[in-house]
Protein backbone atom coordinates (compact mmCIF):
# COMPACT_ATOMS: atom_id res chain seq x y z
CA UNK A 1 0.00 0.00 0.00
CA UNK A 2 1.88 3.21 -0.97
CA UNK A 3 0.69 6.63 0.02
CA UNK A 4 -0.74 8.76 -2.36
CA UNK A 5 1.23 11.79 -3.29
CA UNK A 6 -0.41 14.45 -2.15
CA UNK A 7 -0.40 13.27 1.54
CA UNK A 8 3.06 12.01 1.28
CA UNK A 9 3.50 15.88 0.71
CA UNK A 10 1.41 16.96 3.72
CA UNK A 11 3.14 14.67 5.96
CA UNK A 12 6.37 15.88 4.50
CA UNK A 13 5.29 19.64 5.29
CA UNK A 14 3.77 18.99 9.01
CA UNK A 15 7.67 17.12 10.01
CA UNK A 16 9.00 20.34 8.28
CA UNK A 17 6.81 22.42 10.42
CA UNK A 18 7.70 20.25 13.48
CA UNK A 19 11.51 20.63 12.79
CA UNK A 20 11.23 24.08 12.28
CA UNK A 21 9.38 24.84 15.47
CA UNK A 22 11.58 22.42 17.67
CA UNK A 23 14.84 24.88 16.27
CA UNK A 24 12.86 28.35 17.27
CA UNK A 25 12.68 26.54 21.07
CA UNK A 26 16.00 25.28 20.77
CA UNK A 27 17.09 29.09 19.95
CA UNK A 28 14.92 31.03 22.56
CA UNK A 29 16.86 28.28 25.17
CA UNK A 30 19.71 29.05 24.28
CA UNK A 31 19.26 32.87 24.09
CA UNK A 32 17.67 32.96 27.21
CA UNK A 33 20.49 31.40 29.16
CA UNK A 34 23.06 33.47 27.60
CA UNK A 35 21.32 36.72 28.51
CA UNK A 36 20.97 34.85 32.62
CA UNK A 37 25.25 33.98 31.94
CA UNK A 38 25.60 37.94 31.30
CA UNK A 39 23.28 39.35 34.24
CA UNK A 40 24.35 36.77 36.95
CA UNK A 41 27.92 36.49 36.30
CA UNK A 42 29.14 40.02 36.66
CA UNK A 43 27.07 40.81 40.19
CA UNK A 44 28.39 37.33 41.48
CA UNK A 45 32.14 38.84 40.71
CA UNK A 46 30.88 41.94 41.42
CA UNK A 47 29.86 40.73 45.14
CA UNK A 48 33.39 39.00 45.49
CA UNK A 49 34.93 42.10 44.88
CA UNK A 50 32.90 44.15 47.29
CA UNK A 51 33.33 41.17 49.51
CA UNK A 52 37.29 40.97 49.60
CA UNK A 53 37.58 44.68 50.20
CA UNK A 54 34.95 44.58 53.30
CA UNK A 55 36.77 41.79 55.13
CA UNK A 56 40.05 42.49 54.14
CA UNK A 57 40.46 38.28 52.83
CA UNK A 58 42.46 38.56 49.59
CA UNK A 59 40.61 37.16 46.78
CA UNK A 60 42.06 33.75 46.27
CA UNK A 61 40.26 32.63 49.52
CA UNK A 62 36.72 33.86 48.01
CA UNK A 63 35.43 30.87 45.44
CA UNK A 64 32.43 31.29 43.07
CA UNK A 65 30.76 28.19 41.93
CA UNK A 66 27.75 27.26 39.93
CA UNK A 67 25.11 25.93 42.32
CA UNK A 68 24.48 26.48 46.01
CA UNK A 69 25.59 28.87 47.66
CA UNK A 70 26.89 31.16 44.66
CA UNK A 71 29.80 31.95 47.23
CA UNK A 72 32.19 30.75 49.84
CA UNK A 73 34.57 32.59 52.10
CA UNK A 74 37.10 30.52 54.28
CA UNK A 75 38.10 33.21 56.88
CA UNK A 76 41.36 33.36 58.32
CA UNK A 77 40.10 30.98 61.43
CA UNK A 78 39.67 28.31 58.72
CA UNK A 79 35.45 28.70 59.27
CA UNK A 80 33.20 28.63 55.93
CA UNK A 81 30.98 31.62 54.84
CA UNK A 82 28.46 31.08 52.47
CA UNK A 83 26.50 33.78 50.43
CA UNK A 84 23.69 33.37 47.88
CA UNK A 85 23.09 36.62 45.34
CA UNK A 86 19.59 37.20 44.98
CA UNK A 87 18.07 40.02 42.70
CA UNK A 88 15.20 42.68 44.65
CA UNK A 89 13.13 42.57 41.43
CA UNK A 90 11.95 39.75 38.76
CA UNK A 91 9.99 36.44 39.33
CA UNK A 92 9.37 35.30 42.59
CA UNK A 93 11.41 32.20 42.10
CA UNK A 94 14.57 34.22 41.46
CA UNK A 95 14.04 36.56 44.41
CA UNK A 96 13.72 33.83 46.78
CA UNK A 97 15.17 30.54 47.87
CA UNK A 98 14.18 27.19 45.97
CA UNK A 99 13.32 23.94 47.59
CA UNK A 100 16.71 22.92 46.77
CA UNK A 101 18.41 25.70 48.35
CA UNK A 102 16.67 25.80 51.26
CA UNK A 103 17.32 21.94 52.11
CA UNK A 104 20.62 22.76 51.36
CA UNK A 105 21.30 25.65 53.58
CA UNK A 106 19.70 23.98 56.62
CA UNK A 107 22.29 21.10 55.97
CA UNK A 108 25.05 24.06 56.06
CA UNK A 109 23.67 25.80 59.20
CA UNK A 110 24.03 22.37 61.27
CA UNK A 111 27.97 21.77 60.24
CA UNK A 112 29.96 23.32 63.03
CA UNK A 113 32.55 24.48 60.29
CA UNK A 114 30.07 26.58 58.90
CA UNK A 115 30.25 30.41 60.21
CA UNK A 116 27.37 31.71 58.80
CA UNK A 117 24.97 31.39 55.40
CA UNK A 118 23.65 35.01 54.15
CA UNK A 119 21.57 36.45 51.36
CA UNK A 120 22.53 39.17 49.80
CA UNK A 121 20.19 41.26 47.58
CA UNK A 122 21.04 42.98 44.83
CA UNK A 123 19.43 45.41 42.20
CA UNK A 124 20.73 47.00 39.20
CA UNK A 125 21.15 51.09 39.07
CA UNK A 126 22.28 52.33 35.12
CA UNK A 127 23.56 49.07 34.74
CA UNK A 128 25.81 48.29 37.97
CA UNK A 129 25.00 46.03 40.64
CA UNK A 130 24.07 47.66 43.93
CA UNK A 131 24.37 45.64 46.77
CA UNK A 132 22.24 45.44 50.62
CA UNK A 133 24.12 44.10 53.36
CA UNK A 134 24.35 40.51 53.88
CA UNK A 135 21.11 39.07 55.59
CA UNK A 136 21.95 36.34 57.98
CA UNK A 137 19.94 33.37 57.88
CA UNK A 138 19.32 30.93 60.88
CA UNK A 139 16.88 28.14 61.38
CA UNK A 140 14.45 30.54 62.26
CA UNK A 141 14.54 32.99 59.31
CA UNK A 142 15.02 30.77 56.96
CA UNK A 143 11.45 29.96 55.38
CA UNK A 144 10.65 33.86 55.21
CA UNK A 145 13.24 33.94 52.46
CA UNK A 146 12.14 30.97 50.57
CA UNK A 147 8.86 30.37 48.19
CA UNK A 148 8.21 26.49 49.88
Amino acid sequence: MEKKKTKRSLIAKKAWETRKKKNEHVKSQEAGIKAQEKTRKPVEYGYIDELSNVTKISKNRIFHHEGIPDIMLITKEGKLRFYEIKPKKGAIDRKLLNPRQLETIKKLLKNDRVEEVSLVKYEKQKGKPIYDPPIKLTRSNIRKYSYV
